[in-house]
Order: C-alpha cells, then sequence, then structure tokens
C-alpha cells in the first residue's frame, strides 16, 4: 500500500491532467487532435489539397530543407518579437490566414478563432466563404480585422462585399487570385463531401463515430457561404467546387480588375496567391500595398512552386516597395523565422488554426497561438537573436538547388 500512497502523491503533487491539449506542444500534436474529434470527410476537407497533393507536402518539406545558422555568446536577455505589417504593429509577425466553411469542424468555426486571435492582439482575415458573416465575426472581434475578397464575376456582389467590410471596420483587403477556378481535391470527392455536409452511404460510418461534431453542426445556422445569402448559396446536393465554379468564378479577371478595385478600397490592399516574380511586378505596378506569397495551400494548382522556394527572389524583386507575407507551408515557429529572415514581414497561418479550433474551440486556436509565440522566441534565443527586426539571411542556408533554379528564371 505504501507504493500505491506514494504514487498517488506524486501524481497530486505533479498535477493530474485530464485535458488533451495539455500533451499537444506542436501543431502537429494539434493537427492529432483534431484528426481524432473530427470524422474523415471533415478532416480531409481542412487538411487535403489539390491532385495529387505533390504542392501541399512541398509547402512543408521546402521549410524543412532550410538550415539555421546560429551566432554563439550573443546577449539575448532582452527580445522583441513584434512586427509590423501594413502600418499596423503585431505581437509577433503572425497573421491569421482566411479560411471559409470552418463550422464544417463543429462548434463555432470561425468565431472561435476571431476570439482567439483578439486575445493574442492578431490580426483575423474574415474569408467571403465565411460559415458566419462578416457582421457576426466582426461582432466577435477585439482585435484588428482584414477582409478577403474573391474575384467574382459579379461586382455589384463586391461593391456589396466591401461596403459591409468597411462598416465592419476590416483594415485592410486581401484579394486572392489564384481561384479562377476552384481545383479538385480527390479527398472531398472520394468523401462525398457537399456543401452543406450531407450523410451519405460513403460517409455515413465516420459520422455514426462522432456524434458530438454532428450534433455541434445543428446548433448553428446551415453550412454554406454565409456572406453570399440570397445570391449564391449552392444546394444539399451540390458540391463546394461545384458551386464555386459555376456560380462564383470568374475566368475573364484581369489586372484591370484590382486596378478597378484599387479604386474602390481607400485601405491597404494585398493580392494573394502570388508565385513568380513576374506576378509580383504586376502588384507592385498597379498600386497594392503587399502581397501573400501563396499557393492557397497547395488547394489549388498542384505541382507549383512552394510558397517558400518562391519567396526568396520575390523580395529581391518588390521587398522594398510591398509588405510581403509567406503563406502556406508554416507549422511551426521555426518556419515564421525563416520566412521573416529570407525578407517576409510576417508569416500568415491557416490550417494550423483551424486544427485548433477542430480541437478545442477557442482554447484550441489559443493554444495554437501561443505554441507559435513560444517557438518563435525560443528560437531567436538559440539563434542568437535579440528580436525580429534583426532577422536576415545570414541566419540561415537555404538550399544550393533553389539558387540554381533562380538563375534559369528569366523574370528574375
Amino acid at each position: 500500500m505504501s507504493a500505491v500512497s506514494e504514487l498517488a502523491r506524486m501524481l497530486v503533487a505533479g498535477g493530474l491532467s485530464t485535458d488533451p491539449l495539455d500533451r499537444a506542444p506542436t501543431v502537429a500534436d494539434v493537427r492529432a487532435l483534431a484528426k481524432r474529434r473530427l470524422p474523415k470527410m471533415a478532416f480531409d476537407f481542412v487538411d487535403g489539397g489539390a491532385g495529387t497533393e505533390t504542392t501541399l507536402r512541398a509547402n512543408v518539406s521546402d521549410l524543412a530543407e532550410i538550415t539555421l545558422q546560429p551566432r554563439s555568446l550573443v546577449d539575448v536577455s532582452q527580445q522583441s518579437l513584434t512586427a509590423e505589417v501594413a502600418g499596423q504593429r503585431l505581437p509577433m509577425p503572425l497573421l491569421l490566414a482566411p479560411c471559409g466553411l470552418i463550422r464544417v469542424v463543429g462548434g463555432d468555426g470561425e468565431l472561435a478563432a476571431v476570439r482567439a486571435a483578439g486575445k493574442a492582439g492578431l490580426t483575423y482575415t474574415i474569408s467571403t466563404a465565411s460559415s458566419w458573416s462578416i457582421e457576426e465575426i466582426a461582432a466577435e472581434a477585439t482585435g484588428p480585422l482584414w477582409f478577403q475578397l474573391y474575384m467574382w464575376r459579379s461586382r455589384d456582389v463586391i461593391s456589396s462585399l466591401l461596403h459591409r467590410a468597411t462598416e465592419a471596420g476590416c483594415g485592410a483587403l486581401v484579394v486572392t487570385v489564384d481561384v479562377v477556378v476552384n481545383a479538385k481535391r480527390p479527398r472531398d470527392h472520394r468523401n462525398g463531401m457537399s456543401i452543406p455536409p450531407q450523410v451519405t452511404l460513403r460517409n455515413a460510418a465516420g459520422v455514426v463515430r462522432h456524434p458530438f461534431w454532428f450534433a455541434s453542426l445543428l446548433r448553428g445556422p446551415p453550412i454554406g457561404f454565409r456572406n453570399l445569402e440570397g445570391m449564391a448559396e449552392g444546394s444539399s446536393a451540390m458540391s463546394h467546387q461545384d458551386l464555386v465554379n459555376t456560380q462564383l468564378a470568374n475566368v475573364s479577371a484581369t489586372w484591370d480588375d484590382i486596378a478597378w478595385l484599387r479604386r474602390q478600397w481607400e485601405g491597404p490592399l494585398f493580392i494573394k496567391g502570388i508565385t513568380t516574380v513576374q506576378d509580383a511586378l504586376l502588384a507592385a505596378s498597379v498600386g497594392v500595398d503587399g502581397i501573400f506569397v501563396s499557393n492557397h495551400g497547395g488547394r489549388q494548382l498542384d505541382g507549383v512552386s512552394s510558397s517558400i522556394r518562391a519567396l526568396p527572389p520575390i523580395v529581391d524583386a518588390v521587398g522594398d516597395r510591398l509588405d510581403v507575407v509567406l503563406d502556406s507551408g508554416i507549422r511551426s515557429g521555426g518556419d515564421v523565422v525563416k520566412a521573416v529572415a529570407i525578407g517576409a514581414k510576417a508569416a500568415a497561418i491557416g490550417r494550423s488554426w483551424v486544427w485548433g479550433a477542430a480541437a478545442a474551440g477557442d482554447r484550441g486556436v489559443t493554444h495554437v497561438l501561443d505554441i507559435y509565440q513560444q517557438e518563435i522566441s525560443e528560437c531567436l534565443t538559440l539563434l542568437g537573436c535579440t528580436g525580429i527586426a534583426e532577422l536576415d539571411r545570414s541566419f540561415l542556408r537555404l538550399p544550393a538547388a533553389w539558387s540554381r533554379s533562380r538563375s534559369a528564371d528569366p523574370h528574375r
């Protein structure tokens, strides 16, 4: 009995916890929690990519190929993680990227993220495709808001969305240009994923095994493009891909449309979906304030460059004129440090915060943001770097193959 008593005493002294977040020290661990809590069709909707997912994998693996070069015996007792993007000071170089239809993970979806972002003082970007309206998300916000816009075919719809975003207090506009059509995402097709989600023979077993997830979907409005109610809502039999491609996508959009948007929007304007120097230069020429170097997280054209590999030549070409944000593939604080050291002003996370929302709602997103803050701080300390502003490429070694490919780029 003495051994049992001693074990009990040790457990009590150590603080016995049943919270799964306490056993999730990395974003990868939070992803694993989300995977356990969601049926396959919901998890794959968030986790999957286009085609064979080559670009999805490259976004992560290419970041891992960059090696860090620390400096020893540097006084790092004082440290600053603050960064500035579009004239806005942030407590760390991190933004919450726009993600749509996130109530599919259960609970409050996007509302959980905007509340956590406000608590952390970070910018949350409202997606046009949010499963809550601009106004509903803004009502929960206590931090800075941006608004993401797709180049829909109707300028009347765009003008309405811009007016609503302005009224809601969104400080910057992020225009996504890499969704000319919605790419095929095979996982969604195999799972019979539709908007709103429907129980079918293909996915029924997964739904039955996750009754709490299913019950949470019934507590809110039907999942769909809530910002487009009355304009383009789809039907229960329509896949996400079909809805976008048949009702919303604008295959005739050009840089003239961006110039028109520049005249409509008075605040900072970013273009999201840039992966080449040529497009970065065109973006600068139409008067935007910044760009997201992004391949949509590997969810659009499969086989394009990873975002991190595209970043160095783009920063070299336009970094002195535009605020550059790295989006796609960020999974750790070390990844953020690498992006900033190359020349990005900040990194944007999408899947990371969605996994947090799926794992534990507001607390899950807050936990993810805490992970990034702790890992960025630790990485800087071990690099011998006193702050974000001090980072440059001397702290990195980029793969030699990247330099060779740049020398063959006619637009560099």
